[in-house]
C-alpha cells in the first residue's frame, strides 16, 4: 500500500534552516490528508464505530467531505440558478455550462474544475499578498524604490495596471521576491516516481512518494545571497551583478502537476502590489504613541501563512487620498450575492 512506500525529501536535512518543527508540521498536515483519505475510503473502516479507539479521523474524514462537496455544488448551483433568471455574469463556469454535456462524468469534470480554480487561487494569492505586506513593514528601504519607480514611469494621477509591467523592472523584481521570500507551498505537493531514479547517491524506486522542499530551494545560500533578506535587486541585472535564478521555476511545482493557474496568480500578485504601493504607505502599526514590531512568524500547512500582524496602512498624500476616493466614486461597492447563495438549495 501506499503507506509502506517511501516518503523521500530530496535534501531532507536541510530542513534545519528552515526549523525543523515547522517542516515536521507541514509534512504531517500532508500526510494526515493521505492517511485520512485513504482510510475513510477503506470498505473494513466504513463498519469501524466512531467510538473505536484511534477512529477519530472518520469524523473529520466526513466534515472534510461535507465542507468539498458545498464547495463544489453549492457555487456551481448558484450559477446554474442565475443562468435560468438570465441575470448571471459571463464567468467560467456559465462558458462551460453553454457547452453540451453529454453524462455524469463530464458534468462532475466542470464541476470540480470550477471549484479548483476557486479553491486554488483564493487562499494562495492571499498568502502571498499577506507576506508582502509584511515584508513592506520589515524592508521599507524596498517599499521606497518601489513607490519611486511607480511615480517616475505612471505617475500620480492613476493607478498602474498590466500595460506598465514592461516600463517597472524593480516591481516586477519585487514580485519575485515576495514569491521566494516565503513560498505559499513550502513542501509543494506530493508527486510519484514513474522509474528508479538516483538522486545524489540516494536510490529512489519507483513508486515513491517525492515532496520537493520548495522551501529550501529558495533560501539556499549557495543560489541566493543572504536568502533571510527581502532583496528585489537580487533578480536586476547590472554590470557586476548576474540575476539570481527566477523563483517562478520553483514556487508554482513541477512537471505535470504545476499549476495551471501560475500566470493568473503572478499577475494578480503583480497588479495588487503595484497598486497598492502607489497609493498607500505601508508601516508599522502604532499603539499609545510607539511603533509596534509586527509578529514574524508563518503557519505550517499545506498552504503557509504568515501569523496575524499588527499594520498601519494609509494614503501616501491627500493627492493619493484624493485618487482613491475618485476610484471609489467611478467603481462604487456593489451588494454581493452571498445571502442569495447561502439560500440555494443542491
Amino acid at each position: 500500500s501506499w503507506l509502506a512506500k517511501p516518503w523521500i525529501n530530496l535534501r531532507g536535512l536541510e530542513f534545519l534552516v528552515h526549523g525543523w518543527s515547522t517542516c515536521f508540521r507541514s509534512v504531517r498536515s500532508l500526510l494526515f490528508i493521505q492517511i485520512t483519505e485513504s482510510y475513510t475510503n477503506s470498505k473494513i473502516v466504513k463498519h469501524l464505530p466512531d467510538w473505536f479507539p484511534g477512529a477519530g479521523f472518520k469524523q473529520i474524514g466526513r466534515l472534510w467531505g461535507s465542507t468539498l462537496s458545498e464547495l463544489t455544488e453549492r457555487p456551481y448551483a448558484f450559477v446554474k440558478h442565475q443562468m435560468a433568471e438570465g441575470v448571471n455574469e459571463p464567468s467560467f463556469l456559465s462558458d462551460l455550462l453553454q457547452q453540451p454535456i453529454s453524462n455524469a462524468d463530464d458534468l462532475f469534470t466542470v464541476k470540480c474544475s470550477a471549484m479548483s480554480l476557486f479553491a486554488a487561487g483564493a487562499d494562495t494569492t492571499v498568502s502571498s499578498l499577506s507576506c508582502f505586506f509584511l515584508a513592506m513593514i520589515l524592508f521599507p528601504e524596498a517599499q521606497k524604490k518601489a513607490q519611486e519607480e511607480i511615480d517616475r514611469v505612471v505617475g500620480t494621477d492613476r493607478l498602474p495596471g498590466v500595460a506598465d509591467r514592461p516600463n517597472l523592472p524593480y516591481l516586477n523584481a519585487m514580485v519575485k521576491e515576495v514569491l521566494r521570500w516565503h513560498p505559499v507551498a513550502p513542501m509543494c505537493l506530493p508527486h510519484m516516481t514513474t522509474e528508479d531514479d538516483i538522486c545524489e547517491g540516494y536510490f529512489i524506486p519507483k513508486g515513491s512518494y517525492i515532496m520537493p522542499n520548495v522551501w529550501f530551494f529558495t533560501h539556499d545560500p549557495a543560489v541566493y545571497h543572504n536568502p533571510m533578506q527581502f532583496k528585489p535587486e537580487r533578480f536586476l541585472a547590472t554590470e557586476k551583478q548576474i540575476p539570481e535564478p527566477d523563483p517562478h521555476t520553483l514556487v508554482f511545482g513541477f512537471g505535470r502537476r504545476i499549476c495551471p493557474g501560475r500566470l493568473l496568480a503572478d499577475t494578480a500578485l503583480f497588479t495588487n502590489i503595484a497598486q497598492a504601493l502607489s497609493v498607500f504607505q505601508i508601516g508599522k502599526a502604532i499603539e499609545n504613541g510607539q511603533e509596534i514590531d509586527p509578529v514574524v512568524e508563518f503557519l505550517p500547512g499545506v498552504v503557509s501563512h504568515p501569523a496575524p500582524f499588527k499594520a498601519s496602512i494609509k494614503p501616501r498624500s491627500l493627492h493619493h487620498e484624493g485618487l482613491i476616493r475618485s476610484i471609489e466614486q467611478a467603481h462604487p461597492w456593489q451588494k454581493s450575492d452571498s445571502k442569495l447563495m447561502q439560500n440555494i438549495v443542491f
